[in-house]
């Protein structure tokens, strides 16, 4: 333990130092913007003391901290992206913690860490059941970026098979093998006593404030379910194998850990007296910092005093620095209510980062968590889905645009895959393709009549390490072999491009290749064509079909409108077309079978309509009073 304390007082020092030289060449603003953040306490900047005089002349906007108090001495950290974009001589810390010292330091550090690390491997090579040794041995080995040897000692542990699974998890995601991290880590879950999982699974800090106490509510088995929806929803990429959010997270427990089993790490107290909850939460819920600016020992004591006005019972407990995160990185833990119940989560519940206009995260946004994936992540915009059914399967057709300014500098082709997951441990592959950035794509395949997650995933090919995603819940209908004798049905409404009069006249379910992705039309784009089909219906039937679009506001009103006579009133406030089959201008096509299907088509011209939501209301009726109806919506812009 001593010799151990002796590394870290030296990696202190030529941190210290590094720090001391660095500031020296710092530019005045860059001074002035980090210490505000350096300076950050509940005094200043907790709850309305963010109005305080020093708060306005140090700091940036209140808006842009994000304060996490201990809770017992006057402690505080604003974590923050944007500044470290500004060091100097320094390389990331979170890939590499030398990468906080000068360069010309690095190499003395590195020895006398080789040196700790022959003296810790020998007594661990004696009592391998020891695990505070398996532990240390590994995690300087990560440190000093010796993967293999640090995967050798966690195989070699014989302590608790949970604990020694953890540190395998632990060097293998260092090492960026997700994958084998990944079941490394589920092992250790399985491994762990209920109350040590229970603990060490929590995940309240990932959660926003006004939702924690929901999750603290349920017992510990419950946990485990919200637990297990919650990374399925959080997963990066399902055409990836292995969980890189949830490996993060499991690696960043393990970490915190190992820097708890010594009271002062290098540069942090991680004992609960000295404020260790505090970095503990940052810690969990960012990972590790990639850049820490240090203003040097006087004002680390002028900051200590300042504190204490608050707790004169806490001990100080420098050093104090900013702790700076670089951008790239996403929040991919979708909104609560979307893993309570995951099957009605809609785009926004996921909201990977802000962006600006360029494409780059805004500094003004600071999420509840984030990581940094391996390759940069975007969100790609909503499109449109639509399914139609068959006698023994469903077909689903989704068209999205490939466009993100952060994409379209690339200009590259994307591997696109549409993917289905109803639950956790399942990922089925619906259809995948190449196109261009800033293309409209269309995927379609077979897909399972259960509720799921639809998730379009686009990967940068050749050079560019950009990807994009989007996903929400879909819920698709059963097949038609399920439906009895006298039922009708509906498709979904598909929304496409203008078609020709020859393609309305023999409608098909290979329209759908023109399914639009937008359903904003601007003026210029004011017509449209509709694809849709019955089920258990035939021409003989004479179908009443009755064509409605109204205001969005009026929309309630239409399951109480009796099918007026006529074929267009009042355009500029809605459109009402109603005809029957046998007198239909449009071409109907029909499919026989057990349960027959009718292709149908018409085309739409909206110039006529003041911008607006507007809601289109189709709805079928037989002699017999039998009856269905189907909606969707659009809106227009100027």
């Amino acid at each position: 333990m001593l010799m151990v304390s002796e590394y870290q007082a030296e990696w202190q020092r030529a941190w210290r130092q590094s720090e001391d030289f660095r500031r020296l060449r710092m530019p005045w603003e860059d001074y002035r913007h980090r210490f505000a953040f350096y300076w950050c306490s509940p005094r200043l900047f907790g709850g309305d003391r963010a109005q305080l005089p020093e708060a306005k002349v140090w700091g940036a906007p209140a808006a842009q901290y994000s304060l996490i108090s201990s809770t017992r001495p006057a402690r505080g950290w604003c974590p923050s992206w944007g500044l470290a974009a500004m060091n100097i001589d320094a390389d990331d810390a979170s890939t590499w913690r030398d990468g906080a010292l000068l360069p010309q330091l690095r190499q003395g550090i590195a020895r006398t860490r080789r040196n700790l690390i022959a003296t810790l491997d020998s007594a661990y090579g004696l009592d391998t059941t020891n695990g505070w040794l398996a532990g240390h041995v590994t995690r300087h080995f990560v440190d000093a970026r010796d993967y293999g040897a640090a995967l050798q000692a966690s195989t070699r542990c014989r302590a608790a098979e949970w604990w020694c699974a953890s540190l395998r998890g632990f060097a293998q995601a260092r090492a960026g093998n997700i994958l084998a991290a990944d079941s490394s880590f589920a092992l250790m879950r399985r491994a762990m006593p209920e109350g040590e999982r229970c603990a060490w699974a929590d995940v309240t800090t990932l959660l926003p404030p006004d939702r924690q106490r929901d999750y603290l509510a349920y017992s510990c088995a419950e946990r485990d379910s919200i637990n297990a929806r919650l990374w399925w929803l959080a997963d990066p990429s399902y055409r990836e194998a292995g969980n890189a959010r949830l490996v993060d997270q499991e690696a960043r427990r393990v970490e915190i850990a190992l820097r708890r089993a010594t009271i002062q790490d290098e540069r942090y107290s991680f004992d609960d007296d000295r404020g260790g909850d505090a970095i503990r939460e940052v810690l969990h819920r960012y990972g590790w910092p990639s850049y820490a600016a240090w203003f040097g020992v006087a004002l680390d004591r002028n900051r200590s005093y300042q504190g204490l006005q608050i707790n004169e019972s806490a001990p100080p407990s420098p050093p104090y620095s900013t702790l700076e995160y670089s951008r790239g990185r996403v929040s991919t833990i979708p909104a609560w209510h979307a893993i309570i119940e995951p099957f009605r989560a809609v785009i926004e519940d996921w909201s990977l980062s802000v962006d600006d206009s360029s494409g780059a995260p805004s500094l003004a946004w600071w999420p509840q968590e984030h990581f940094r994936p391996m390759r940069s992540l975007v969100q790609l915009p909503g499109g449109q889905t639509v399914s139609i059914r068959r006698q023994s399967w469903v077909e689903v057709v989704a068209a999205v645009d490939l466009s993100h300014a952060a994409l379209e500098r690339h200009q590259s082709v994307l591997d696109v895959i549409l993917l289905a997951t109803p639950g956790p441990h399942r990922v089925d592959s619906i259809d995948a393709q190449r196109a261009a950035v800033g293309t409209t794509i269309r995927l379609r395949g077979a897909i399972a009549s259960t509720p799921t997650i639809l998730s379009i995933e686009a990967a940068g090919t050749a050079s560019t390490v950009i990807d994009g995603r989007v996903r929400y819940a879909y819920a698709p209908p059963p097949p038609l072999s399920v439906m009895s004798g006298s039922d009708i049905a509906i498709s979904d409404m598909a929304i496409l491009s203008p078609l020709s009069e020859a393609q309305v006249a023999a409608p098909a379910d290979s329209l759908l290749k023109y399914l639009r992705s937008r359903l904003i039309l601007p003026s210029t784009d004011r017509r449209v064509s509709l694809y849709w089909e019955s089920y258990n219906t035939l021409p003989s039937d004479s179908a009443t079909i009755a064509l409605r679009v109204v205001p969005q506001s009026q929309a309630g009103l239409l399951r109480r409108l009796g099918v007026a006579t006529g074929i267009v009133r009042d355009p500029s406030r809605g459109i009402e077309v109603r005809w029957r089959d046998v007198d239909s201008p449009n071409g109907v096509t029909t499919l026989r079978g057990p349960v027959p299907t009718q292709m149908r088509a018409i085309t739409i011209d909206f110039s006529a309509l003041t911008p607006g939501r507007y809601v289109i209301d189709i709805s079928m009726d037989l002699r017999d009073g039998r009856s269905s109806r189907r909606q969707a919506t659009i809106e227009l812009v100027p």
